[in-house]
């Protein structure tokens, strides 16, 4: 009964928060623009929003979007916007900043 309960509570606590924040019917698109705005403020003169390292914000951004890595929704937005190549950088500096 919890499942079922819970699912339909879900649902229109989702129709209110898009009524609230004002989002598309189709909430990948908010997606898609909120990750290009993020690569536009972070710019074509610094690899990432911190300079030359990832700073917290950078780290912040990349931890949600790894929770979102092996789901459909990850693979579209790498496919849809232009974070992908941020995403790799900061996946490869973490990587040796662990190796230190």
């Amino acid at each position: 009964m919890a499942k079922y309960v819970g699912a339909a509570a879900m649902y229109f606590i989702s129709k209110r928060l898009k009524s609230r924040h004002h989002l598309q019917d189709d909430v990948r698109e908010d997606l898609y623009e909120a990750a290009n705005k993020w690569v536009a403020a972070v710019g074509k003169d610094r690899p990432f929003m911190g300079g030359q390292k990832p700073n917290l914000a950078d780290l912040a951004v990349y931890g949600v979007l790894r929770v979102m890595e092996g789901l459909e929704a990850f693979d579209d937005l790498m496919r849809h916007t232009r974070i992908q190549p941020w995403y790799l950088r900061v996946e490869k500096a973490i990587a040796a900043e662990a190796l230190q």
